[in-house]
């Protein structure tokens, strides 16, 4: 999948978790965080090739991601349960530093972030090249499984473009406009 068709799943299963598991309380900072840590993290697992849309956000991400390049092959230990759980362990420290007085419930946040980071594993695996779930054994798995194969997905084409990327943003549209009123709760104080 692309850059953008992982983005707003991530964010989308970010927020889905959220608003499922929340008291409708004022919480401003936990969506905030929630929305930003779950953008990210469904962009992370792609930090392994130079073109990845998180080396665009950072500054000198382009050159960081030319140098990474060599050592970094695309779809290994980042999409990959082993991924997973450095990408935990990261964020649980990360998550650790940030002070009471911030306002952020860190045990959400950390949650949201693993669900949108475990989606783009999930949607790549529809893909045609599937990924290597238990890095650092190379055989790739993808969904459906072989000889089915050929029912996945080509990476940015036209079904991805046209149909599956309009259905998680129709979505993720409709998960805001019918939780309006939770959504407004936690942003809003009484």
């Amino acid at each position: 999948m692309t850059g953008k068709t992982h983005q707003i799943l991530g964010l989308s299963v970010g927020l889905t978790y959220y608003l499922v598991s929340t008291e409708p309380t004022y919480a401003p900072a936990t969506f905030g965080a929630v929305l930003v840590f779950s953008y990210l993290a469904a962009l992370l697992p792609d930090i392994d090739q130079p073109t990845g849309k998180l080396w665009h956000m950072l500054p000198f991400g382009h050159t960081l991601g030319k140098i990474s390049d060599p050592f970094l092959e695309h779809r290994n230990i980042t999409h990959s349960l082993l991924g997973v759980g450095l990408v935990g362990l990261g964020l649980h420290f990360l998550f650790k530093s940030f002070p009471p007085y911030w306002g952020i419930d860190t045990s959400v946040v950390f949650i949201a972030s693993i669900i949108a980071y475990l989606s783009h594993l999930l949607a790549d695996m529809f893909t045609n090249e599937g990924i290597p779930v238990f890095f650092p054994y190379h055989r790739f798995f993808g969904i459906p499984p072989k000889p089915f194969d050929g029912a996945r997905i080509a990476t940015g084409q036209w079904f991805e473009n046209t149909i599956i990327f309009p259905a998680i943003t129709i979505l993720f549209l409709a998960l805001i406009l019918l939780n309006i009123n939770l959504i407004k709760a936690i942003l809003l104080k009484n």
